[in-house]
This record gives C-alpha cells, sequence and structure tokens, in this order.
C-alpha cells in the first residue's frame, strides 16, 4: 500500500521539471541596462521582506504563473490529454480543451472586474469544474485526487519550475537576521506546494495531498516555520492578482497591526508593474530580480512604469544577503 509521502511525491514531480532548469540571459536595450545590473540597497533598517514566486523565488518554465507561450497553444490541449492519461482518466470523450478552459477563464475575470478589483484572479480548480460539469463530466469534476493530479500534470507540462538559484539559502539567511518574511504572489492551489519544495531546499521534496479538506492547513504549517502566515497572500485565495491592490492592502494592514511601517517593507519581485509599481502604491521599498530573462518584465510601454524606479537591483539572490 502506498504512503501518503509516495501519494505527495508524484505531486511534486508534476510541478517542478524533469531536469534542472537554469536562468537565461537578459538582453534590453541600453536605455534599460541600469534596470540589470546588480543595484544594492542598505536593509539595516528593514525589518520584513514581502517576496513573488514565479520568475523570482523560482524559475519559471513559461515566465509566470498560468502564461504559457501563445505559441504552445496548439500543445495544450496533447498537454490535457497526457496528464489525464497520467492521472489516471480512463475515459478521455467530452474532457476540457484549451479553448474550452480559456475562454472560462476569461468569462469568469470579467464578470469579477470592477474598479476595486482591477486585475481578477480565478481559481484554477474552479474553472476545471465548471468546465468539467457542462460538458457532462461530473465524474471527473467531483474526483479531488484525480482532478488535483491532472491540472498538476497540465501545469507542469506548460509551465515547469525549478529553485532559483541562491533562493533556498537567501530565504534561510533573512530569517536567521531575524527579518520577518511574507508572499504577495500572483498564484494557483499548487503554489504554496512549490514554496514549501523550495524551504526544503528539494524540489522532489513530499508534498501534502491538495484534495483533502486539510490540504490547505498542512501547507500553512509547513510554511510557517519560515513565513509569517498573516503576510503570506496568493491571488487565487481572494480572486485578486497583482498589481491590483487588494493583496498588498491585506498584507500592509496585517504588518501595520503590528507597528511595522512601509518604509520598513521590501517586496522583491521580477515584474515592474505587478511588482514594483505596485508595491510601491503602499510606500513599499521595492527590489527589481533581474535574475531570469525568461521572467523579467520591464513593462517599458506601460505608461505606470515610465518613472518608476525600483529601490534595489537583483541579479542574484546572494546580493541581497551582502545588503541585511
Amino acid at each position: 500500500m502506498n504512503s501518503s509521502n509516495d501519494r505527495d511525491t508524484g505531486l511534486t514531480d508534476l510541478l517542478f521539471s524533469s531536469t534542472p532548469l537554469h536562468p537565461t540571459p537578459i538582453s534590453v536595450d541600453s536605455a534599460h541596462i541600469p534596470l540589470t545590473r546588480p543595484k544594492p540597497f542598505d536593509l539595516r533598517e528593514i525589518r520584513v521582506i514581502l517576496l513573488d514566486v514565479y520568475g523570482t523565488l523560482v524559475i519559471s518554465g513559461s515566465g509566470d504563473v498560468g502564461t504559457a507561450d501563445d505559441a504552445k497553444h496548439d500543445a495544450a490541449n496533447q498537454w490535457i490529454r497526457d496528464a489525464a492519461v497520467a492521472a489516471g482518466v480512463d475515459d478521455l470523450s467530452d474532457i476540457p480543451t484549451s479553448d474550452q478552459l480559456r475562454n472560462q477563464i476569461i468569462a469568469t475575470n470579467e464578470a469579477a472586474r470592477f474598479e476595486t478589483n482591477p486585475k481578477p484572479e480565478v481559481d484554477i480548480l474552479e474553472i476545471w469544474r465548471r468546465v468539467l460539469h457542462a460538458n457532462g463530466r461530473s465524474d471527473l469534476a467531483t474526483n479531488s485526487k484525480i482532478l488535483v493530479n491532472w491540472i498538476c500534470g497540465v501545469e507542469g507540462r506548460s509551465n515547469p519550475v525549478w529553485p532559483m538559484p541562491g533562493a533556498h539559502d537567501a530565504l534561510m539567511t533573512m530569517k536567521e537576521k531575524g527579518r520577518r518574511l511574507g508572499i504577495v504572489s500572483n498564484a494557483q492551489f499548487y503554489t504554496p506546494m512549490i514554496v514549501r519544495a523550495l524551504m526544503s531546499n528539494r524540489p522532489q521534496d513530499a508534498k501534502r495531498d491538495p484534495s483533502s479538506d486539510s490540504a490547505e492547513r498542512t501547507i500553512a504549517g509547513d510554511l510557517s516555520s519560515v513565513f509569517d502566515l498573516n503576510a503570506c497572500h496568493f491571488s487565487y485565495r481572494y480572486r485578486a492578482a497583482k498589481p491590483g491592490p487588494l493583496l498588498f492592502d491585506r498584507a500592509m494592514r496585517h504588518l501595520g497591526s503590528l507597528g511595522i511601517s512601509s518604509d520598513q517593507v521590501l517586496y522583491v519581485g521580477n515584474d515592474m508593474l505587478n511588482d514594483v509599481w505596485a508595491a510601491k502604491q503602499f510606500g513599499l521599498r521595492t527590489a527589481l530580480f533581474a535574475g531570469d530573462g525568461r521572467s523579467l518584465r520591464l513593462r517599458t510601454d506601460d505608461a505606470r512604469c515610465q518613472n518608476c524606479l525600483p529601490d534595489m537591483v537583483l541579479t542574484h539572490w546572494e546580493q541581497i544577503v551582502e545588503c541585511l
């Protein structure tokens, strides 16, 4: 009989690349070269460090969560079928297509878009269940174990991840140096599992089975050894994503209640709009992580980023440790 750790290890293998990923070179025009070179910042007065996940703590094969390259769209249906078979789906009739899932995401986001929520987020489990029910496959929609494995299998094929070099050691050092750590990230249900694997420094480390009711509590318990859980905010839980304000608002409400001011908080991310600009709207200090060409987003054509500069630029995680 398989143990729960055996099942959990299978989920980890689905999310991480089967072979190590490495950062890719960064190529920008001469005007933006300063945003790709290390820029130190004195962090002695910083009490809290909030972090993005994809493209910052982990290498993201497609650059960000849920954003496989449009050129791979035709391959997505094959990924769905292959992952279905691997997850134990015997009857492949009326399973979701890439277009059905994408259209459901678009419709759900549009219905949730308001002035106070300019960038809605979906819960991908909910999206799959809606499409499966609509396709007459309620047997799959209600089978959480198969569905979780299936979705993780598709995600691992479209957007495999791998720990960003130096991220694990930097997390441990920041914690040892007395910094409170948190996460503010666009994410899905599998993202906390990825962070937990990063914390263990073993991509194949076991995960708790997220199909169970206790999954969130189990994952949260693991994260609490390094992170302040009240400063960890994942977009799928709120149906709101960056650069919208909700995630940062929730994080700063908690930190403010502890007497921590915004200029004592550093936010680290790889996207000038979603991370640097969005964090600056709350008065946070900011660090642009420019360590991987796949995921670096300078957003030079967005007016909000025209006069927006990070306090710090990191091209490797060792550089933040040197500034503590």
